[in-house]
């Protein structure tokens, strides 16, 4: 799997936008696409500010600079008797699995996500003691979930309620803006080329650069200023 990061991104873009050569007064500049993507990555994200405390007595905080992303068509596995997902990304390790903010189910394809029908978070083991009691072991009719690594794991199978069900997720991740140049971005694979095709179409209008006021391009490298040939 490519590990795509802000650099390798806006290079991407570079290089459709640039026709292949990045020059070193190329306009626009790996630092400007760099930080379109970042505008980029939270737009496709739908990313939320978030600033709150969890637990003040207990030092449960969730660090500054935190934001929510919305990941969506997340695809539901049976296992195990029940359904399991696959986090799309590694969220942020938060007191009482937090960083796994929200699931949300899309029941049928074409139709919209329940955001306000949302599956109830469990702590690792809860699951097992819910089955021991009566009177709730099957929540009140609710779905319920545990996260196990990167596995969110369900209560029930709700692959047996629908067959085409996909789910969205709300996950804590850190703002865009904190990642470096080559830290792992929070994205899917599958999402890298909607961010570089997002940004190519922001400067779509540039022009490749005149190659006698950018020495940089390949055919006039160790040719004299007064002659190299106009672009």
């Amino acid at each position: 799997m490519a590990i795509l990061t802000k650099y390798i991104l806006a290079e991407a873009a570079a290089k459709i936008i640039h026709g292949g050569d990045i020059g070193v007064s190329s306009d626009p500049s790996i630092g400007t696409l760099k930080v379109a993507v970042g505008q980029v990555i939270n737009k496709l994200l739908k990313t939320d500010t978030l600033q709150m405390n969890v637990n003040r007595d207990m030092a449960e905080r969730i660090p500054n600079g935190c934001v929510l992303g919305l990941y969506e068509d997340i695809a539901v596995t049976q296992y195990n008797g029940k359904s399991a997902a696959t986090l799309p990304v590694k969220p942020m390790k938060l007191p009482r699995n937090m960083g796994v903010w929200g699931v949300y189910p899309k029941w049928n394809t074409g139709g919209h996500y329940d955001f306000d029908k949302e599956f109830i978070p469990l702590q690792m083991g809860q699951g097992g003691l819910l089955k021991s009691q009566r009177l709730i072991s099957d929540l009140l009719g609710q779905i319920g979930y545990e996260v196990f690594g990167d596995k969110v794991v369900f209560t029930r199978d709700i692959k047996a309620i629908s067959q085409d069900v996909v789910l969205a997720m709300r996950l804590m991740i850190l703002d865009i803006d904190q990642y470096s140049d080559w830290d792992m971005l929070p994205i899917p694979p599958e999402m890298e080329a909607d961010v570089v095709m997002s940004v190519v179409e922001m400067y779509k209008g540039q022009g490749i650069p005149d190659k006698t006021v950018d020495p940089a391009v390949s055919e006039q490298k160790d040719v004299p200023i007064t002659q190299q040939r106009m672009a």
